[in-house]
């Protein structure tokens, strides 16, 4: 067999490679893409000597279903992602009531939170990201709430 003869040959393979690819992609293409749609609803505040919602990481006095240490300040709130066929994320700003810094983060239910500031020591306002966790299937509705500590 001569090498142009291989030739053909490979370019005919890759030719209906790429015409079963195309109608692969294709088919894929007829479904509809779902929409992922998030909800944050405003921000709720819990001050001493009210009941801590969560425990809170770095702060051992404030510990869930405990009083707040005096001082401290929980804020709130409640984030909903219907997971669609593409991945999103919620980026919001905790922002602690005046005369207050944010000290820690906290999330509970199916939302998970990873801070997106580098430095948050002595600031009111922190950028934070609320995402769904692993578990939460397309389809469905991740809900939960994202708090921060405030002192």
């Amino acid at each position: 067999m001569s090498s142009l003869r291989l030739t053909r040959v490979a370019a005919a393979a890759i030719a209906g490679l790429a015409a079963a690819a195309g109608l692969a992609a294709s088919a894929g293409a007829q479904t509809p893409a779902q929409p992922t749609t998030i909800s944050v609803a405003p921000r709720v505040l819990t001050a001493a000597p009210q009941k801590s919602p969560v425990d809170f990481p770095g702060v051992a006095k404030a510990r869930a279903g405990q009083p707040l240490p005096k001082g401290y300040v929980a804020v709130a709130r409640d984030v909903k992602i219907a997971r669609g066929t593409e991945d999103a994320f919620a980026a919001l700003r905790m922002t602690c009531p005046k005369g207050k810094t944010w000290r820690t983060g906290a999330s509970d239910g199916d939302i998970g939170l990873s801070v997106l500031d580098r430095r948050v020591t002595g600031k009111r306002s922190v950028l934070v990201l609320a995402s769904a966790a692993p578990s939460v299937q397309r389809g469905t509705t991740a809900t939960g709430t994202v708090y921060s500590l405030c002192r």
